[in-house]
């Protein structure tokens, strides 16, 4: 499912140089890097603490996902992030940061 917003991102990114789209998949990766370690432990441990820092780390990667082409791996954070801010069961979030592992463990460093 394409929103009319993935259409203006992907033809923003059409216009620009390959050497930025470059730069764009490693600030990606730097943020994989950085953030996915951190909704696995949240997803293990389901602490409260580790959960509320997931919230910020699932909005960020959604956002950046979508940029780089990995619209799967984005709606499935939102969906995550969905969980956390509609207070769903965890279960359901840890499921989908598990799904979100698989999807983006490539781009990790």
């Amino acid at each position: 499912m394409s929103t009319s917003g993935d259409g203006a991102v992907r033809a923003a990114l059409a216009r620009l140089p390959e050497s930025v789209i470059a730069d764009l998949r490693e600030a990606f990766a730097d943020e994989v890097t950085e953030r996915l370690p951190r909704l696995r432990e949240a997803a293990r441990s389901l602490d409260p603490k580790q959960v509320e820092q997931a919230l910020r780390d699932v909005h960020t990667l959604g956002s950046s996902a979508y940029v780089v082409g990995e619209d799967e791996a984005a709606r499935t954070a939102r969906a995550a992030e969905a969980v956390l801010v509609d207070d769903g069961p965890l279960e359901m979030f840890a499921g989908l940061v598990a799904d979100l592992d698989k999807r983006l463990c490539a781009w990790e460093r």
